[in-house]
């Protein structure tokens, strides 16, 4: 019986003989830890949409030391959230067993990763008390204290980006002394008062082109953001890729955990590099969909506008899920995104009252210059959508009046709603661990549910805030939808379709999309159709009855037909 290595990549090479001379070589295991949320019926009431996505932070630094590393001998990535009939610890185990790896490296993006880490962290020592553990990712940097304390197999952790590190451990002649160096963190450094500082790359030049062979590819299902425009539901063919090109974030808003991990100093990797990569995905894998995922992609514009400007040559769709800081953007540069493939734009806007944004989330958006920059946006044909956050403590209904009415009359075309969430290593964090605005059990790692809406500050009562965010999102989305009220109906459909495709039991959508194809002049059996799926919902679960009801909508068939 042959025994199966898939889902798992494994490269081998000649180490540097010189190298090999200094160092013992090294065997690099990457884990990535389950971090996908299982299809139920309270996710798919959150909204919560889990998907199997490129590991792109294991990928950035496997490709590093691929390239740089001179004692590299072997190094393979374990994605634990790849489809397998076998439970985590016979995967686990075949590939220690296979490949003894004598570095482990635990990739920790995601704080719903970190309840596996004990039992992963004490599966290999348990083979091998010589294999160095090590552990990295956004989650380790803001935690590292407690992390070390909970954590007794896990021999250091990384602070902030890791290629650079990584890269000088598979190297050094001796292993347990390069964790002495910063940016790791051991038992012993903290013992001694030692601070973690980071090991930025300053070249991202050298970081961009990552190496997707280092994955299976076609293991992977990448999904794109919200967009009436996204391609998956009608193109089987699409091939979409990460990039991110960009690290830092200036800014100082509470709620961002950006700064603490990549710095508050901007690098960029060249227009020359970005593109050749982006070439060299489309002539390797066929990528249609090119997913940027910076955080300050516009800061220099004058960047911004030669990237976009070269990449209309390739004839993609291009998308920036973590939203854009909107000043930035002009009429030439409206212009040259939508050449290069942007169809929807993400705004990091967060909230449409002044004081919030000045004296709460301290964001320098000034909001009196929005209104001509959506305007140049729409003319441009590209469809306009806004994140918001409710619930900063401090924040008032009428702050959240101000919000609902920013985004009518500006004519946002959708309004994503977020609750204020103190997540580890941001200031949000800071202000409500001090003023014990957050519960005792939502202070471990990974207790941290971003749907529910958990701090407890004096002034704000959660389930109003719940309710609040809720009806706000009825609201400008379907009731008073902007592509509605403008009479785009193929938008508005498009848009309805794409919430039913995520939740095929939303009321509302179901209501909106019938009235939208009533409208248009369409099918009267699909129409029918969209008609009987809301009746349904309404009469499986109240509370739409009660939405319905609190915005006027009919709640039986008799009146539905009238």
């Amino acid at each position: 019986m042959t025994t199966r290595i898939s889902p798992l990549t494994f490269h081998s090479r000649r180490p540097d003989a010189a190298a090999a001379d200094a160092a013992t070589t090294a065997r690099v295991l990457f884990i990535v830890p389950p971090y996908q949320v299982k299809p139920s019926s309270v996710s798919s009431k959150k909204g919560v949409r889990s998907f199997l996505a490129f590991p792109y932070g294991v990928l950035t630094l496997a490709t590093y030391i691929q390239r740089n590393a001179k004692a590299l001998e072997d190094q393979f990535i374990l994605d634990l959230n790849i489809p397998d009939t076998r439970d985590m610890n016979t995967r686990i185990a075949e590939a220690l067993d296979t490949h003894r790896p004598t570095i482990v490296a635990i990739s920790l993006m995601f704080d719903v990763s970190y309840r596996h880490v004990a039992a992963i962290s004490a599966q290999i020592k348990d083979r091998d008390p010589g294999t160095l553990i090590v552990m990295g990712g956004a989650v380790v940097t803001a935690s590292y204290g407690e992390i070390l304390a909970q954590q007794p197999h896990v021999d250091a952790l990384c602070y902030s980006e890791g290629e650079q590190a990584l890269c000088r451990l598979v190297d050094a002649a001796d292993r347990t002394a390069a964790l002495a160096d910063n940016p790791w963190v051991t038992r012993q450094s903290l013992a001694s008062g030692i601070v973690p500082s980071a090991d930025y790359i300053e070249d991202l030049d050298i970081a961009v082109d990552i190496d997707y062979e280092l994955v299976d590819v076609k293991a992977y299902s990448m999904k794109e953001a919200f967009s009436p425009f996204a391609s998956y539901r009608n193109e089987r063919n699409v091939k979409q890729f990460f990039i991110v090109t960009s690290r830092g974030c200036p800014f100082k808003c509470v709620f961002c955990a950006e700064p603490s991990y990549h710095g508050r100093a901007m690098r960029y990797a060249s227009v020359d590099a970005v593109i050749a990569h982006v070439e060299d995905l489309v002539r390797t894998y066929g990528l249609n969909v090119l997913t940027i995922y910076d955080d300050q992609l516009l800061l220099d514009t004058a960047r911004a506008k030669e990237l976009f400007r070269r990449l209309a040559a390739f004839d993609i769709r291009v998308e920036m899920p973590n939203g854009v800081t909107a000043v930035f953007i002009d009429a030439e540069l409206a212009g040259l995104m939508k050449a290069a493939g942007v169809d929807t734009i993400f705004l990091a806007l967060e909230s449409g009252s002044e004081h919030v944004l000045k004296n709460i989330i301290k964001k320098p958006i000034r909001l009196d210059r929005l209104k001509p920059i959506i305007d140049n946006l729409h003319r441009n044909d590209i469809f306009v959508q806004a994140f918001f956050i409710n619930g900063f403590p401090g924040e008032t209904d009428a702050d959240r009046q101000q919000t609902y009415e920013f985004i009518r009359s500006h004519n946002i075309d959708w309004s994503l709603f977020n609750y204020a969430t103190p997540l580890r290593g941001t200031e949000l964090y800071r202000q409500c661990v001090e003023n014990g605005w957050i519960d005792d059990r939502h202070r471990g790692i990974g207790d941290v549910d971003m749907t529910d809406y958990i701090i407890r500050a004096p002034g704000i009562d959660p389930v109003r805030i719940e309710q609040h965010n809720y009806l706000m999102n009825l609201d400008v989305n379907f009731v008073h939808n902007t592509r509605m009220r403008i009479g785009d109906y193929a938008t508005a459909i498009r848009c309805f379709e794409e919430v039913i495709d995520r939740h095929p039991t939303h009321a509302f959508a179901h209501y909106y999309l019938a009235d939208a194809m009533q409208r248009a002049g369409g099918d009267e059996a699909a129409i029918r159709h969209h008609y009987d799926a809301y009746l349904s919902a309404l009469q499986a679960d109240p509370i739409w009855v009660e939405h319905a009801r609190h915005f006027g909508l009919p709640v039986q068939a008799t009146a539905l037909s009238a």
